[in-house]
């Protein structure tokens, strides 16, 4: 059993709490609203996943010391563009506990990668990023899904991994950090062109010259801002690629 926070109440953070909390993890959501933690806190309901059931072991708070006070793992789940400003809110909170970057994106104004922005202001801590095709109603009510965790220490892949492993979630490790991320991020660009091709009936050639093309220059993009090629292949890549897909046709 760990105690874990969880930095954002919309959909992915709450349906990772409930998958916490139902393996038996003490669980603290931080929102940005009172309203959301209202909701959550006495009705066991999210907004954005009206299907699932919040368990009585996930608690939230617009608290940023209550959510963090006491904790061994912190999972950073807000858009990216507010990672760098909400990490400067709660730095003061945090101790030894292990940081795992659940967004995805870029920063805009830098073009940093989220763990480049977690490492500059976070230097001290153990830095992952959890990423893969996953959808986060499906994770709400346990159908099986597949995710890696990616980072730079074994201690960190090992006790994630152990954490959030259950029947229904398979976690697998990866050293890859800046791949991952990156596999994460701009697999976004090319769903978004394969939802144009859908809606233009363009075809399977189209398609498929889309999904070929794209995976190699996502590789030599990866490969040149130092991750691995072979990333590109694996859940952050082409198998949350085609999890978009999916999601698009």
């Amino acid at each position: 059993m760990k105690n874990i926070a969880i930095i954002g109440s919309g959909s992915w953070g709450v349906a990772l709490g409930i998958h916490l909390a139902n393996l038996g993890n003490n669980v603290k959501l931080w929102s940005f609203t009172q309203e959301e933690t209202d909701l959550i806190n006495k009705e066991k309901k999210c907004k954005f996943i009206p299907q699932a059931t919040i368990p009585e072991n996930l608690f939230c708070t617009t608290d940023f010391k209550t959510a963090i006070d006491g904790t061994e793992i912190i999972l950073i789940v807000t858009p990216s563009k507010f990672v760098r400003d909400t990490i400067k809110k709660f730095e003061q909170y945090v101790t030894n506990q292990y940081i795992v970057i659940c967004s995805k994106g870029f920063e805009e104004s830098t073009l940093y990668t989220l763990n480049e922005v977690v490492e500059e202001e976070l230097p001290n801590s153990k830095i992952g990023g959890l990423s893969g095709p996953s959808h986060a109603e499906e994770v709400s009510i346990g159908i099986p899904t597949a995710l890696v965790i990616a980072s730079k220490h074994d201690d960190l892949l090992q006790t994630v991994q152990q954490t959030f492993m259950s029947e229904t979630l398979r976690i697998y490790t990866s050293y890859d950090l800046q791949g991952a991320e990156l596999g994460g991020a701009l697999k976004n660009i090319i769903a978004f062109c394969a939802g144009a091709i859908t809606g233009l009936k363009l075809g399977d050639n189209t398609f498929a010259a889309l999904l070929t093309r794209g995976l190699s220059e996502m590789s030599k993009l990866i490969t040149k801002m130092g991750g691995e090629p072979k990333t590109v292949y694996g859940l952050t890549g082409l198998r949350r690629f085609n999890c978009n897909l999916y999601e698009q046709s």
